[in-house]
C-alpha cells in the first residue's frame, strides 16, 4: 500500500468518525426492527401468507447502508401443516431519493423440517416515513431450494426502539 493511499484512507476514516461523533450520523442502530407480512410460494407445496418479524441492525453512512434480517414467519407445507422459517441475510442499502431506498442482498434461509438451509437472493424498496417507524418495505426474494425454488413477497413496516 503506498503512502498516497494511507494517507486518503486515513483522511477518509478520519472524517467518518468526526461526523459519526458530532451527532450529525449515528451510523449504528441495532434497536432497529420489522414487522410484516410474508407471502411464500414454494413450488411444490401451496402458496401460503404469515405474519413476519426480526432484527434489522443498520449500518448507515447516508447515501449506502448495510442492514442485517435475522426473521422468522411460516408457510404451509399442506392445507393443515405449516412449518418455521428462519432467515438470515446482509443487504446493501443505496439512498436514490431523500425518502427511497433500494436495498439487495443475500443468506441463508432455513427451512425447519422441511428442506434444510437454502441460499435466498433479496432485492427491495423501502419508504423512510420516520424516527419511530423508520420504513415501509416491499422486497421480493427468491429462494435456491434444490428441486423446490421458491418466490417470496415481503411487506411490512420498520421500527427503531
Amino acid at each position: 500500500m503506498t503512502n498516497r493511499t494511507r494517507f486518503l484512507l486515513s483522511i477518509s476514516f478520519l472524517t467518518l468518525f468526526c461526523v459519526a461523533s458530532s451527532g450529525a450520523l449515528n451510523p449504528v442502530r441495532l434497536t432497529n426492527f420489522k414487522i410484516g407480512f410474508s407471502k411464500v410460494s414454494p413450488k411444490l407445496f401451496p402458496s401460503s401468507q404469515s405474519p413476519e418479524v426480526g432484527w434489522t441492525p443498520i449500518f448507515d453512512l447516508g447515501i449506502v447502508a448495510l442492514r442485517g434480517d435475522i426473521s422468522i414467519f411460516s408457510a404451509k407445507r399442506s392445507t393443515s401443516s405449516k412449518f418455521m422459517i428462519t432467515n438470515y441475510e446482509l443487504l446493501g442499502m443505496l439512498s436514490v431519493l431523500p425518502l427511497i431506498t433500494l436495498e439487495a442482498g443475500g443468506g441463508m434461509q432455513n427451512w425447519h423440517g422441511q428442506g434444510g438451509i437454502s441460499p435466498v437472493a433479496t432485492a427491495g424498496i423501502m419508504f423512510r416515513i420516520g424516527e419511530f417507524i423508520d420504513r415501509l418495505y416491499f422486497d421480493f426474494s427468491r429462494v435456491f431450494a434444490k428441486n423446490n425454488e421458491t418466490n417470496e413477497i415481503h411487506i411490512g413496516i420498520g421500527l427503531n426502539l
